[in-house]
């Protein structure tokens, strides 16, 4: 049994689950002559849907960290790690694409006419949850990284290493 698994897998379950929370909340805000109005993450970007399937993945090997409790650098810890760590790479890739270049237009709705997008120079402010987003996952990757590291004490044998 090793602690340091179990506390990696904690980690790794606690960063997906805020991945899986925070597309859900705001993550641009814009003033519009209107007033005041925010999107959240699934509603301005298409791409944060992956957020919440990479913290499944995340949560997934962390749970089997945290129950295993293999030693660091085995077979088993180098797979759960590897596994959080191809779905923070996906996470942070896709959350810095929607926080660093909002796809984000001001359209205006009107009764009985088609949507048309408003002319002007609307700034689109990122809010804090897509920067949250971003150091999530690098968090979950760097647990990861730590499971697939191994440290002298804690292998088991030759075999560990292969």
């Amino acid at each position: 049994m090793n602690p340091r698994a179990h506390g990696l897998g904690i980690a790794a379950i606690a960063c997906g689950l805020l991945l899986c929370i925070l597309p859900a909340l705001p993550w641009y805000s814009a003033d519009l002559p209107t007033g005041s109005d925010e999107l959240t993450g699934y509603g301005a970007s298409a791409t944060t849907w992956i957020l919440p399937v990479a913290g499944a993945i995340m949560m997934i090997a962390g749970l089997l960290s945290a129950w295993w409790r293999p030693p660091t650098g085995t077979r088993v810890a180098r797979i759960l790690g590897a596994l959080v760590v191809v779905a923070a790479v996906a996470a942070v890739a896709w959350a810095a694409r929607a926080a660093l270049a909002p796809g984000v237009q001001v359209v205006a709705e009107r009764m009985g006419q088609a949507a048309a997008p408003l002319d002007g120079d609307w700034p689109v402010t990122v809010l804090p949850a897509a920067w949250i987003a971003i150091a999530t996952a690098a968090l979950a990757g760097m647990a990861g990284i730590l499971l697939l590291t191994a440290r002298p004490e804690d292998m088991i044998g030759p075999d560990d290493l292969l």
